[in-house]
């Protein structure tokens, strides 16, 4: 399945707002988000230098800013670049962005070399790239720096089976078969773009044949339909406990492909 950066970029131009409010309005994990973010936190310090790919409307770019990180935001989508500056100004974290462009994740040319102390890319850029994704994690390497952290996560084909079985009954065998042979997700089988979902192993092998050491594996969460019914409803300390429960949890082995998203952090060869 060949990538067309103009697929993804339609489909987030006419989603909009959408993409900032689905951690809001249970479509995503509330977990998710801060397993993502526990990860910002253990690999950005204060003053680094991050570009962030794929950065939709800025809920990751906001915890950058706070983290006292440089940001530079991209995304493939217009709609969402202009999104991604209306938030970050309500959070009132505009001045902690060094630049905003559009920019597809396969072709980062307008950075040079090791520009960045580290590069994030999280959600679906990588999955999105569809045949491509082996250029655009080589594009995220290189514009990071020697030694420099990637926080990337991709599409779960494990996890996405696992979530979404009643659908998955719904469809032909054969269709299912091929998904499982390809990874790859078109309408047929109702992805709302086309898109490659991913073994854990394929995506550590995205960075460790271009030299990177994996240093950190996760899933993203681990009971999504619960997350959603029931995390807004508990008070803060059962919130932070289960936060921190599925920190912990989600890196084992067992755990990792078995969520929506896999988490990857690389550390770049010296």
């Amino acid at each position: 399945m060949s990538y067309d950066p103009t697929r993804p970029a339609a489909f987030f131009d006419e989603y909009g707002e959408r993409e900032w409010s689905r951690f809001d309005d249970g479509r995503s994990s509330p977990v998710s988000f801060e397993v993502h973010r526990h990860y910002l936190r253990r690999f950005v310090c204060p003053r680094d230098r991050v570009l962030d790919v794929g950065a939709g409307p800025g809920r990751f770019a906001i915890e950058l800013a706070r983290l006292g990180a440089r940001v530079t935001v991209s995304d493939v989508s217009r709609v969402q670049v202009a999104l991604n500056e209306r938030k970050l100004r309500e959070a009132r974290l505009e001045q902690a962005v060094e630049e905003r462009l559009v920019a597809d994740v396969t072709d980062l040319r307008h950075f040079q070399d090791g520009h960045f102390d580290a590069t994030v890319c999280y959600g679906g850029p990588l999955s999105y790239a569809l045949d491509r994704a082996p250029q655009a994690a080589a594009e995220l390497v290189r514009v990071t720096r020697p030694g420099g952290h990637v926080l990337a996560s991709a599409m779960s084909l494990v996890g996405a089976f696992a979530e979404e079985l009643r659908t998955v009954l719904t469809l032909p065998v054969e269709v299912n078969d091929e998904i499982i042979a390809t990874g790859y997700l078109d309408a047929r089988s109702g992805g709302h773009v086309e898109l490659r979902l991913f073994r854990s192993t394929e995506l550590r092998a995205l960075f460790e044949e271009r030299g990177c050491a994996v240093v950190a594996v996760s899933a993203s969460n681990l009971n999504t339909a619960v997350e959603r019914e029931q995390y807004a409803g508990l008070d803060e300390p059962l919130r932070e406990a289960l936060v921190r429960w599925q920190v912990e949890l989600c890196a084992e082995p067992g755990a990792v492909a078995a969520s929506p998203h896999i988490l990857v952090v690389a550390r770049t060869p010296a």
